[in-house]
């Protein structure tokens, strides 16, 4: 009997710790207002920056939530102390001394099937063109004037009909962050239904716009050095690509 106490004791110890370690566990409130495929799958609470976040945080004795936010809310709550920390944000948005290293960065390109051709922005005046809602204002003046000059442009909220729309022939060119296009189209592949064929190479890119490079921010040092840290590991060690490999995507 005290042999059998002796083993148990530094199990019950161990076990106490760890319990004790959950229990001191610090809530960390994520605003997040981008809430797109495969970067945010809200109702599942994943996806490629939620998981970049979730592994970072992995036994550190942060616990992380994500809060659905409007974008306007999400950095005014941050602001106000409300939430701890924010996704994609680019330098200039918030205090820089807040801001991680980059996490990640988006890509936005012109898509349209292998028989359509854009080499510059005018040669979209006279197609028929949908992008990603705001995409006039991000994408810099000369697109904003495309777009303006051109009846056939329009803006819409859900990423996944842009895509529907330009492999069933109803658009000439979608505008769109290039891992959230493929994403759509994998998925399209998956579920076609008879009669309908899809392959991503009957599709054509334009890449005439820069990089963006996204940040997350954080309210404490202590979080925001950790997550650093942390991130640059994933990095080296290849949890970093894994993450992004688990959505068909490459950094």
């Amino acid at each position: 009997m005290k042999s059998a106490m002796k083993l148990l004791t530094p199990l019950l110890l161990m076990l106490t710790s760890m319990l004790s370690g959950q229990l001191q566990a610090k809530p960390l409130k994520v605003g997040v207002s981008f809430a797109i495929p495969p970067y945010v799958i809200e109702g599942e609470n994943r996806g490629i920056e939620l998981d970049l976040l979730k592994e970072a945080f992995a036994g550190s004795g942060y616990e992380p939530s994500f809060e659905f936010l409007p974008l306007e809310r999400t950095f005014r709550l941050f602001e106000s102390g409300k939430l701890d920390a924010i996704i994609n944000v680019r330098p200039g948005m918030v205090d820089p001394h807040v801001l991680t290293q980059p996490v990640i960065t988006f890509h936005n390109r012109i898509f349209t099937l292998r028989s359509t051709h854009i080499s510059t922005l005018d040669d979209l005046h006279s197609k028929r063109v949908t992008a990603f809602q705001r995409a006039r204002i991000i994408l810099g003046g000369a697109f904003a004037t495309m777009a303006n000059q051109n009846p056939h442009y329009e803006e819409v909220a859900k990423q996944q009909v842009q895509v529907h729309q330009l492999m069933r022939g109803r658009v000439d060119a979608v505008v769109l962050e290039e891992r959230v296009f493929y994403y759509y189209l994998d998925q399209l592949i998956a579920t076609a239904q008879a009669g309908e064929h899809y392959e991503r190479n009957q599709v054509r890119q334009a890449d005439l716009f820069p990089p963006t490079v996204y940040h997350f921010a954080f309210r404490t040092a202590d979080a925001r050095n950790l997550f650093d840290k942390r991130l640059e590991a994933m990095r080296q060690d290849g949890r970093y690509h894994q993450i992004f490999a688990a959505y068909g995507a490459t950094p």
